[in-house]
């Protein structure tokens, strides 16, 4: 009897094989004259941005989901970070999106809300009205001032990505010096004094520090006690700005700068879901698996082309840009062929009546 024939192990699975095809095709085997972190860069590159823009294949979509915290209105959409030290990466850095396009329909607990990507549309539905109070004047101290919102609860301020702050509670007044000096919340239930010069631009996120902590917020029983910098003379009135509202079952949602906002705003702990593309997750080690092994070729001919048009080496990237589009249909070929096998919506897609399971009256 024969023995059975091993086939050897097909390469292509690991960033390692990527960083050899692309030598292949630059014709460059020497690490002096190309660097395994430059071909790993150039990778990187293509495949987190370029390649999330030019293919929205089947297996990158999934159904996202997160859980909503009582009495919050907004949800930042996750980041990848990028926490490599060997090739000089800073930990904790948020690098790009995990999910990309997020789309309709979304569902809180299974029931279906409206979606919404313009303020304009989300706003004329929810109108976020703005309590203006001036509860009292200055006694001339700095403070502390307690004041005790007209309506609770009140929403809490919120920081984007980028770092920018979004506060929903501000208190003003006029100083000893005719200067006016704002005090904000930074969404953590801690108030913060605020440049003048910042104004009417961005509030950027400092760290709470003794300089600037004005003191705290209470959200949910709309309460704030606040230190200004200066006195505030007996003649300054105390203003107030704050967004009370109405906890309750989220029925719509706004995506809009990476953000989530809910409305009403969850009264309790939700399950939100939604259909969504992934980032493709960055390659750390040589070793590193390819999370679409047949992808490889296509990766490192994308790769490979970065780099010889950043060398203007237009010859060899105009001959190889042919294999490049080649690869990129028989990888576009996998969805295709899976959308071929989904029913086409029509009218009669939803009808249920001959439908058993018990649920479907819901």
């Amino acid at each position: 009897m024969m023995p059975a024939t091993v086939l050897p192990a097909t390469s292509g699975g690991i960033l390692s094989d990527i960083i050899v095809w692309v030598r292949r095709i630059l014709k460059t085997p020497s690490t002096a004259a190309l660097s395994d972190k430059t071909i790993c860069d150039y990778v990187n590159r293509f495949y987190m941005y370029e390649m999330a823009a030019r293919l929205q294949l089947f297996e990158l979509k999934r159904q996202f989901l997160f859980e909503t915290t009582p009495n919050v209105f907004q949800y930042q959409a996750p980041f990848l970070f990028n926490e490599n030290p060997a090739q000089g990466d800073a930990p904790d850095n948020p690098n790009v999106p995990a999910y990309q396009e997020f789309r309709d329909p979304i569902y809180c607990d299974g029931i279906q809300m409206g979606w919404y990507q313009s303020p304009k549309q989300f706003y004329g539905v929810f109108p976020e009205l703005v309590l203006n109070e001036q509860p009292f004047f200055g006694d001339g101290t700095p403070g502390p001032y307690t004041f005790v919102f007209g309506s609770q609860p009140i929403l809490r301020g919120f920081t984007d990505d980028l770092q920018n702050l979004e506060p929903q509670v501000f208190i003003s007044a006029q100083d000893v010096n005719g200067e006016q000096e704002f005090i904000v919340d930074n969404g953590n239930g801690l108030m913060q004094r605020m440049d003048y010069a910042m104004q009417g631009i961005l509030f950027p996120t400092p760290p709470i520090t003794a300089t600037n902590n004005a003191g705290t917020v209470d959200y949910n029983l709309g309460t704030a006690t606040v230190t200004f910098e200066n006195a505030i003379p007996a003649t300054s009135v105390i203003n107030t700005q704050c967004s009370p509202f109405s906890a309750g079952v989220p029925r719509i949602c706004l995506f809009f700068n990476n953000i989530f906002k809910l409305y009403p705003v969850p009264d309790r702990v939700y399950k939100i879901q939604m259909d969504c593309y992934i980032t493709p997750a960055q390659f750390m080690e040589t070793d590193s698996s390819i999370p679409f092994a047949y992808m490889s070729e296509y990766i490192a001919r994308g790769a490979a082309r970065k780099i010889l048009s950043d060398n203007a080496d237009y010859d060899q990237f105009n001959f190889y840009e042919q294999f490049f589009k080649e690869q990129e249909v028989l990888v576009l070929r996998r969805t295709e062929r899976q959308n071929t096998v989904t029913r086409t919506p029509t009218i009669f897609s939803y009808q249920s009546s001959d439908n058993a399971f018990s649920f479907t009256r819901y």
